[in-house]
């Protein structure tokens, strides 16, 4: 019996396949999966299999850091000299069309051939190029891009870090450009970074951290296009001007080195009332539209509200539309965006001009909004009628949410006596709605 049952297991066993599973799947899956690695992990891959060899080539997004190298030694000029070539090797080697590149690196010399090579050769979409200090030091961050680096119709986007720029050649003709951003970036006066923008007539993402070193006037910013700026600057900066009829987000993100009135803006989309004598303070202006808009994905999106984050004190002015489902539904994302450790001073202003509505249905306030960590020190508001739904639900809402820690203020002056009634009943429902641990708010009109 034994013996029987010592055959029976022995004809029971199965032998096991040694099948490399992953490996049969198509390209596209094994992209993915490469995507969660980083560019170095990507290509070490290559020595899988044959299989494997040459999948990392076809990568959509490829990312070339330099700094992980760089903070291992303590020679930063040799180890740049060594990692500059592997670059180069993997840009070259790489198969198709790019998505995007981001490039961290410590050295100017292989710069011109990377963008020639990854702008021309490879049509990327999405160049990113970030200069950190090394051994170099500030000394050699002059560049001079070679002409017409950037006006290839694929580049689409383009951010720059940490650059001094000698001239605006680079961006000749850059009709292609949708969003540009440049960080940290000097020139010797304002009137190289006024032809760089007007070289870029297509822009509807302006991002801008620049300085000069001696004065030529102010910057000017005039583009029919642009629906997102956010603008610091810094040096001998003499002024900025700005003309963009179709601008949508504003963010001033640093005090600005200039006075309020050489800060000159002409954008009848975007609405101030009490913090427009402020203008040049840190401030986000923002004009929630129910239209598709690049500047409301980039910041809500993309960057999850950090990109207008940095801002103190903290002051943002909102134009909403309250009967405009798809309106309040952004208006949510850019508050839930907005998680400020520090003090916030909201201003809302409720548009009426809105004659003409789509069929869609109502917007709802029973959920929390717009969520249960949000908290604004003050909220000014106007255009509020009193008698308007809509608004009332809006604004009960964020007294039973405790939303507003210390102020709402209502403004009624310029409203006919009826309304200013009606406004006042309002209040006195909202007064009604705090709670005892809420002794701190107070609900007043202006």
């Amino acid at each position: 019996m034994e013996k029987s049952s010592s055959s029976s297991s022995s004809s029971s066993f199965v032998p096991i396949e040694n099948v490399d599973w992953i490996s049969t799947l198509p390209n596209d899956l094994l992209l993915v999966i490469l995507s969660r690695l980083s560019t170095e992990e990507a290509v070490r891959t290559s020595v899988v299999s044959k299989r494997w060899e040459h999948v990392w080539k076809h990568m959509s997004h490829i990312a070339l850091d330099m700094r992980k190298k760089v903070t291992s030694s303590n020679n930063t000029l040799d180890v740049t000299k060594r990692v500059a070539p592997l670059m180069t090797k993997i840009i070259n080697n790489h198969r198709g069309h790019l998505e995007s590149c981001v490039i961290d690196s410590y050295t100017n010399g292989m710069l011109n051939t990377w963008i020639d090579s990854l702008t021309g050769v490879r049509q990327t979409k999405h160049l990113t190029l970030r200069r950190h200090v090394g051994e170099e030091k500030w000394q050699n961050s002059c560049r001079d891009f070679p002409q017409n680096s950037f006006s290839f119709a694929s580049l689409t986007s383009l951010s720059l870090f940490s650059y001094t720029l000698r001239t605006s050649h680079s961006f000749n003709d850059c009709q292609n450009l949708k969003t540009l951003k440049l960080w940290v970036t000097f020139a010797s006066e304002a009137g190289i970074f006024n032809r760089i923008l007007a070289s870029c007539p297509s822009l509807e993402v302006l991002v801008l951290g620049v300085g000069c070193f001696k004065k030529g006037g102010p910057l000017k910013i005039d583009n029919k296009r642009l629906k997102l700026l956010k603008v610091s600057a810094y040096g001998e900066m003499e002024g900025i001007k700005v003309t963009s009829p179709s601008l949508h987000i504003l963010a001033i993100d640093e005090v600005l080195p200039c006075e309020r009135y050489n800060f000159d803006l002409t954008s009848p989309g975007l609405q101030f009332s009490r913090f427009l004598a402020r203008i040049s303070l840190p401030h986000v202006s923002y004009n929630i539209s129910k239209e598709n808009c690049i500047g409301h994905e980039e910041y809500v999106i993309k960057s999850g509200g950090a990109l207008l984050r940095k801002s103190f004190p903290a002051y943002m002015s909102v134009s909403v539309d309250l009967m405009n489902a798809r309106e309040v539904s952004r208006l949510r994302q850019v508050l839930l965006a907005w998680t400020h450790p520090i003090r916030l001073e909201l201003e809302i202003i409720f548009k009426k001009n809105n004659a003409h509505r789509e069929e869609e249905a109502s917007p709802k306030y029973k959920e929390p909004f717009p969520n249960a960590e949000f908290r604004v020190d003050t909220l000014w508001m106007y255009n509020f009628s009193g008698s308007s739904e809509e608004e009332f639900a809006f604004v009960s809402c964020l007294v039973r949410q405790k939303t507003v820690k210390r102020r709402m203020m209502i403004k009624t002056t310029g409203f006919p006596e009826r309304n200013k009634l009606e406004i006042e009943t309002a209040v006195a429902k909202l007064r009604a709605l705090k709670t005892k641990d809420q002794w701190e708010l107070t609900i007043n009109c202006f």
